[in-house]
């Protein structure tokens, strides 16, 4: 129990590190995950983008969009950019923030790995490239059209 509690605040003094106004984003940005269910009045009314969701939290086609998505919640907003653009613009500057970390840190945990375990090359650049890719290779198309050298 003592190991988990103190990984537990490990990991979250880590993530104060990345985002130390995390508290604020959470009060400010709370209608981002779910705009319908957001209590308006807790929203300052010198905030320009609350107009916008007031517009918003009364359109219908919105909150079915919003439900057919489901937990996609970076495309939805992308999607309101020419409808909402204020809106969609602060819920991007929110949510975008932990897509990019996440993908600094998984290409250095790649890197570490590559370096240390696999290889000690000085230049990893197309290994790193297909580890990073989320394009899967197809084995198998490659192998059909190589074509097999004959013994001499």
């Amino acid at each position: 129990m003592q190991e988990i509690n103190k990984h537990l605040e490990d990991l979250r003094t880590n993530f104060e590190g990345y985002f130390s106004d995390i508290d604020n984003f959470a009060m400010d940005s709370a209608w981002i995950m779910n705009p319908f269910s957001f209590d308006i009045s807790t929203m300052s009314d010198n905030d320009l983008t609350k107009d916008e969701l007031i517009e918003f939290q009364q359109d219908p086609r919105k909150k079915a969009d919003f439900q057919t998505v489901g937990l996609d919640v970076r495309q939805f907003w992308c999607t309101q950019m020419a409808a909402y653009p204020h809106l969609a613009k602060r819920a991007l500057n929110v949510l975008i923030p932990f897509t990019t970390t996440y993908l600094c840190e998984s290409g250095f945990s790649t890197l570490l790995h590559i370096k240390s375990k696999c290889r000690n090359r000085l230049d990893v650049s197309d290994d790193m490239r297909v580890a990073l890719s989320v394009t899967l290779p197809r084995f198998s198309d490659l192998i059909a059209r190589k074509q097999q050298q004959r013994a001499h």
